[in-house]
């Protein structure tokens, strides 16, 4: 079976609303996101796709990396999961996608509309009310247990 990498980012606003997407080919809610683009890291992919799809500028949450003056780290994922899709030009394949949780640093929603059918900030506790993919409520509330809360 072929295989993609891809990258997403959950983005959370000072509210603790989540960013999400409307997927037109699928007809679901989902958090931004794509295909990583050749020399491109899969945080930088997803802080790309983030903000081509909506016009939001996100930073990546989690553990710094490790640093050494030898390499250059990435940040690593929030979760990396694999999943099938049925596109009627690649045929059957699967997504690696690696998940980063993000916060909003910046920029004006608006969706990109030859990406996505819409865009907005969504309670975590509205999303079941949504047409998304199985896994996504539960992934995003497992995420948001990692924003900083306010004092």
């Amino acid at each position: 079976m072929i295989r993609h990498f891809t990258s997403s980012a959950i983005v959370f606003n000072d509210e603790g609303h989540v960013l999400l997407v409307h997927h037109n080919k699928i007809d679901q809610w989902l958090y931004p996101g794509g295909h990583v683009d050749p020399n491109e890291d899969p945080a930088e992919a997803a802080l790309r796709e983030v903000h081509e799809e909506t016009g939001i500028i996100a930073d990546i949450l989690g553990p710094q990396p490790f640093r050494h003056p030898a390499v250059r780290s990435i940040p690593s994922p929030f979760a990396i999961i694999e999943m099938d899709i049925e596109d009627r030009k690649v045929g059957p394949h699967r997504h690696i996608d690696f998940v980063y949780v993000c916060q909003a640093a910046g920029g004006d929603l608006a969706a990109q509309v030859e990406e996505v059918g819409g865009a907005r900030w969504v309670p975590v506790e509205n999303m079941a009310a949504l047409r998304t993919p199985a896994e996504l409520p539960a992934l995003v509330s497992e995420a948001a247990r990692l924003i900083p809360q306010p004092a």
